[in-house]
């Protein structure tokens, strides 16, 4: 061989395969490649199941009562007794107060063509700083869970099926209570003792033949 193509053969540089080179500009494997800042964004469906939910969640006052207006229970026979049930969600949403030791006035009152009518006196524990409650044109057969009513001044009970008057002597600041429209016979001694503040007492369209025993 000739000194000069020896040179040459020195002087030349291994060159690397070129499937060995990484490009600069070569794209980097799916495997580890950052995800699009587009792709972390939430879907148009994932969206719109979230505006439903809100939708679902967003309930007026009217909604709540519109809902328990139709709410009672059937029978065997699947007829409806037209009874509604006095809760802690229908309060909240008559009142718009969420907390109700906070609730002064409530009006459970139902019209008097209506056929659903509350029954039982219910759910009220809680209403504690109540001033005012008005449970007339109802189906109530029973004056009780009242006595965590301690501040209630005014209380209507007039239009339902009451027999007898009870579950009220603890009431020191019950000023007007009305009872008219029921079926009262007997008017206990000790509503004159008991009741110290009360200073109107309705009991017309009773069936009350003396009131002797009231002084």
């Amino acid at each position: 061989m000739k000194k000069g193509s020896v040179r040459k053969a020195l002087c030349r540089k291994p060159q690397m395969s070129a499937s060995r080179i990484p490009s600069p500009m070569s794209p980097v494997s799916s495997s580890t490649r950052c995800p699009s800042p587009l792709s972390q964004q939430t879907s148009p469906s994932a969206c719109k199941s979230t505006e439903q939910r809100h939708r679902q969640l967003d309930i007026t006052a009217a909604d709540v009562e519109a809902a328990f207006e139709n709410e009672f229970h059937k029978d065997e026979n699947g007829v409806s007794p037209g009874v509604r049930y006095i809760t802690e969600l229908l309060i909240k949403g008559l009142s718009k107060e969420e907390n109700l030791s906070c609730i002064s006035s409530l009006n459970l009152s139902s019209p008097k063509d209506g056929d659903k009518k509350f029954k039982y006196i219910e759910n009220l524990e809680k209403c504690s700083k109540l001033e005012t409650l008005n449970l007339s044109n109802n189906q109530i057969e029973k004056m009780e869970k009242l006595d965590k009513l301690m501040k209630l001044r005014e209380l209507n009970l007039s239009c339902n099926k009451i027999s007898k008057i009870e579950g009220i002597e603890h009431m020191q600041n019950l000023q007007k209570l009305n009872l008219a429209g029921n079926e009262i016979e007997h008017i206990p001694a000790w509503v004159g003792k008991k009741l110290r503040s009360l200073r109107v007492l309705n009991l017309k369209r009773n069936k009350v033949s003396s009131v002797s025993d009231y002084s």
